[in-house]
């Protein structure tokens, strides 16, 4: 025998801690690094019965059985290489009973921090994993239970708990008699019907009224005169009194088994754990039946009511007494004022529950009733239709349930302490007999694997819940426990893979537990569907990526979208000068000026342009969506298109027939198709293959290229591929940002595939990308298919513009903008058409002057982005003061305005910056026109 660290021991023995170590009643022992027993306390050799003696210097796998010393040593090892405690349930198999521990585990270090040795501290918890089995049976089945299946409930359970043959309720049949009558009544795994009995000569009498008894076989021949031990075939039983809360004995619930029932210490602890539940419902059942026929003495609340109204037509001296009223007072109150007064217990709450009473029977609920003094009480109600005096009326017993209420609501937070440690079990348990046949299969299981319970009852469990793969070697584990006792996966919690009624296969986590029985092993397993778990991390990884990608993009989004505000309020006042400077240069027959000018305008509007597509991309931008159909619109576009690209661009086309249409803007499309098209030929430098193809597809699961959003649908699928060198992985997740290029420079504005990101998901839609380096790249526009009652509206045709000509117009108008050059730009250009013209450029002294004299403008024009008040605000002000006034309502950048909502509110026209200076004058023309008549 190798022996301890003298050293190790030496200091434990020396450590003034010593005394405590040995009078504690938990167990505690010290091993070495390499698992021997350097110390063990008194406990430790009560417990296992041996001296310490004996164990010093020997390890776990010398002391216990192989597959207990493994787990043992795995924990100790955990604890070195973790440097800290650890907490373990351990278990034990010893004099043929099954032992659970909790282990407390700590290193211990030598001067220079080194891990010399591991301490634990271990205490039984055995009896309360057994008690915890109990509590959850009563959980999981009797608090489930109707208030009508509850003794039935109660007495099923108990015999699972107990593993008995015969489980009852019973209680006095009548008051002072020696009779008991059966509640429930279960027998050889079926529920029986109830049955009265004297209790004189039965085992019964020495539990009613007095106290637990056991009767651990021989029973028959202890209670010879019953000759029901002899029918059901009983030699053992065990039963509980039932007592009321005032002491009053109630009944007993007992159980009853053809060999030995187990231990006493955990047959009494469960038949107490179920009394308390048959004693509630039993006094529950006496206060129902405890209502006296003398309508003046009751204890309880008694109103009679009106059958047809409802109305109080008597009430008890209770009732008054509870409710504090006199009986005129009680009589006189409508019911509204005793209820609490909020949802569900309101007066027209407790009509509805009469009205039940009289037509659909006997109505019994819990009730929220205020009292003269304004607290609020918690009653017992049962309605009942009753004759009286020849007279049918509803009568309602009441009895205040306040303090069971908090009494409730105390043992709720007790059993969700409960449930909170019961939660950690897994979700389907199936039991399993020596002949490894299917016993228990609970609902959850059902859900899971997709069997009914009567369909596997009885049925081989390897057959039907485990992969044809891995039988084998279930069935060699199955029968090395049966030969030995030991198996892998007994104790522990372990991932395997388990197969459902439809074949399909899943992960599960799995812990079995052994229950010993006359009958042989009973395995139960607690399997839980572990598939959401595993892809939840996967989950949680996208989910992230689509965070930061929408966090970047909504950044960028609002980023374009100021300065796409500030550049339209630039170019309103650049395009409008260079208009009236080439209509100066037009009278002054200047072709080199025009010329000059002309160019200056071209590039404004490329500027223009660019801005929307910015304003695309922020979505500040509309088009006019309306049905199209991408197979006509598309073959329509390839002409352009081939028109465009070089010859030595090969185009390939497929583009399937009688397509549903989408609703999107076909210009704007079209820009999609385009920038795709010319990033396409670029990347191939301008020789290589272009295949455009558009299908029908229904889409199970999805992940947006530029939004990183998951989706799912039936979509037509635009799809334009390349022969070119591909997108590397890294820069596939910047390439739809405003300004991100890998052209080289002056070769493109990087705005090409944001504006499509922009247009795309403006009608709902998403982009694919799939592309390897060397492969190509393959662009994918997905659009929604559009519904059948919106396919039929006709396409928006876009309005025709006026002739560049400005006839003289006259009329009195006000500009508010806070931009000075727009300010002065306006002001010239109406000033060239004829106008009078009045400007400001803040909006709070505006609005006092134009209210001041609200019928001194003949039109308003206002910006919408000024600070402190914008043009809308403004407008509504307007309005407010003269209902008729013509206002107009410009802005650089749309967000957040609706041209319908914007003009239901009174404004009459909403125009978007570089102002059109056709559609303002054409604008002011007939506004001015109408104002004339």
């Amino acid at each position: 025998m190798t022996q301890p660290t003298p050293t190790l021991v030496s200091s434990v023995l020396d450590h003034p801690l010593r005394q405590i170590v040995d009078n504690s009643s938990a167990v505690i022992y010290i091993k070495d690094l390499e698992g021997r027993y350097c110390l063990v306390n008194p406990a430790f050799e009560r417990f296992f019965k041996l001296q310490a003696e004996q164990v010093l210097g020997r390890s776990d796998h010398e002391l216990f059985a192989s597959e207990v010393a493994d787990r043992l040593r795995a924990n100790d090892l955990s604890v070195i290489s973790l440097r800290h405690s650890v907490e373990f349930e351990e278990q034990l198999l010893l004099q043929n009973r099954s032992w659970t521990y909790l282990s407390s585990k700590f290193p211990l270090f030598d001067e220079r921090r080194q891990v010399i040795a591991v301490c634990g501290i271990s205490t039984d918890i055995s009896e309360r994993k057994r008690v915890e089995e109990a509590l959850r049976h009563v959980a999981l089945g009797v608090a489930a239970a109707s208030s009508e299946e509850v003794f039935e409930a109660l007495v099923h359970y108990l015999a699972r708990s107990l593993r008995a043959d015969f489980a009852f309720v019973s209680r006095m049949s009548d008051p002072g008699s020696r009779q008991l009558s059966t509640l429930a009544l279960y027998y050889a795994g079926k529920l029986r019907g109830n049955v009265s009995y004297p209790i004189a000569g039965t085992p019964c009498q020495d539990v009613f009224g007095k106290a637990f008894h056991l009767v651990e076989s021989g029973l028959g021949q202890r209670y010879a005169a019953d000759e029901s031990l002899r029918v059901f075939n009983l030699d053992s039983y065990a039963g509980y009194p039932l007592f009321a809360s005032d002491g009053r004995p109630l009944g007993l619930i007992a159980v009853g088994h053809s060999g030995p029932l187990p231990a006493r210490n955990q047959v009494e602890s469960i038949l107490r754990i179920f009394s308390v539940r048959a004693a509630a419902e039993l006094q529950r059942l006496d206060a129902e039946a405890s209502y006296r026929a003398i309508f003046e003495a009751s204890e309880d609340a008694i109103f009679v009511h009106d059958l047809d109204s409802g109305a109080l037509v008597d009430v008890n001296p209770r009732a008054c007494q509870a409710y504090g009223y006199s009986y005129s007072e009680m009589l006189q109150r409508n019911i509204d004022v005793f209820s609490a007064g909020s949802s569900p217990y309101t007066g027209e709450d407790a009509a509805s529950w009469l009205r039940r009473a009289r037509n659909e029977g006997p109505q019994r609920f819990e009730w929220r009733r205020r009292n003269r003094d304004g607290s609020l009480h918690w009653d017992e109600v049962f309605l009942k239709r009753a004759t009286i005096g020849g007279i049918d009326r509803i009568l309602a017993f009441t009895r205040e349930i306040t303090q069971r209420k908090e009494a409730e609501s105390a043992l709720r937070a007790s059993e969700q302490q409960y449930r909170t440690i019961v939660g950690s079990a897994l979700d389907c348990i199936i039991g399993m007999d020596a002949q490894g046949r299917i016993t228990t299969f609970n609902p959850a299981a059902e859900q899971c694997f997709g069997y009914r319970r009567d369909e596997v009852r009885g049925q081989p469990l390897a057959e039907l819940l485990i992969p044809q793969r891995t039988r084998a070697a279930h069935q060699q584990g199955f029968q090395r426990y049966l030969q030995t006792g030991e198996g892998p996966y007994l104790g522990r919690r372990v991932e395997v893979r388990a197969q459902r009624a439809s074949g399909e296969e899943f992960p599960a986590e799995l812990a079995i537990s052994v229950v010993e029985s006359p009958e042989g092993p009973h395995f139960i397993g607690f399997v839980r569907d572990i598939t959401e778990r595993q892809e939840a991390e996967q989950q949680r990884e996208r989910l992230e990526q689509q965070l930061r990608q929408a966090q970047r993009m909504e950044a960028i989004g609002h980023l374009t979208g100021g300065i796409a505000h500030d550049f339209n309020n630039l170019l309103t006042s650049m395009l409008g000068y260079t208009v009236m400077a080439e209509e100066l240069a037009e009278n002054q027959d200047d072709e080199r000026l025009c010329r000059y000018l002309a160019r200056v305008q071209q590039s404004a509007e490329k500027a223009r342009d660019l801005i929307q597509q910015m304003l695309t991309f922020s979505r500040g931008s509309r088009g006019q969506p309306q049905p199209v159909r991408l197979s006509k619109l598309i073959g329509d576009f390839l002409q352009l298109l081939q028109s465009t690209l070089p010859a030595s661009v090969e185009i390939v086309t497929e583009l399937t027939a009688d397509l549903p249409p989408v609703l999107v803007d076909p210009v704007q499309l079209e820009q999609v198709l385009m920038n795709l098209c010319i990033n396409a030929r670029d990347a191939m430098g301008s020789v290589g293959r272009l295949r455009i193809a558009l299908q029908r597809c229904r889409v199970e699961q999805g992940v947006c290229a530029s939004c990183q959003q998951c989706f799912a649908g039936d979509y037509l699928r635009l799809s334009v591929e390349d022969s070119g060198p591909g997108i590397a992985e890294e820069l596939q997740g910047r390439i739809f940002e405003p300004f991100f290029s890998t052209k080289a420079q002056g070769q493109g504005s990087g705005m090409g595939l944001s504006m499509a990101h922009g247009i795309v998901h403006e009608y709902s839609g998403h982009i694919h990308l799939r592309s390897e380096v060397g492969k190509g790249s393959r662009f994918e526009v997905l659009i929604p298919l559009l519904d059948e009652d919106l396919s039929q509206a006709q396409p928006v045709k876009p309005a025709a513009r006026a002739e560049n000509v400005w006839p003289r117009l006259r009329g009195r108008v006000a500009v508010v903008d806070d931009d000075p050059l727009v300010v002065e730009y306006m002001a010239e250009r109406l000033a060239a058409w004829g106008l009078e013209v009045q400007v400001w450029r803040d909006a709070e002294q505006a609005s006092v002057a134009l209210l001041s004299t609200p019928y001194a403008w003949d039109v308003v024009i206002l910006d919408q982005c000024m600070p402190r008040l914008t043009g809308l605000q403004l407008a509504r002000r307007l309005l407010a003061a003269r209902a008729d006034w013509p206002i107009a309502l410009y802005t650089g950048f749309s967000d957040g305005l609706d041209e319908s909502e914007v003009l239901a509110q009174g404004v009459c026209a909403l125009l978007h910056k570089p102002l059109d200076q056709v559609r303002l004058h054409d604008w002011l023309s007939a506004t001015l026109a109408h104002e004339a008549d």
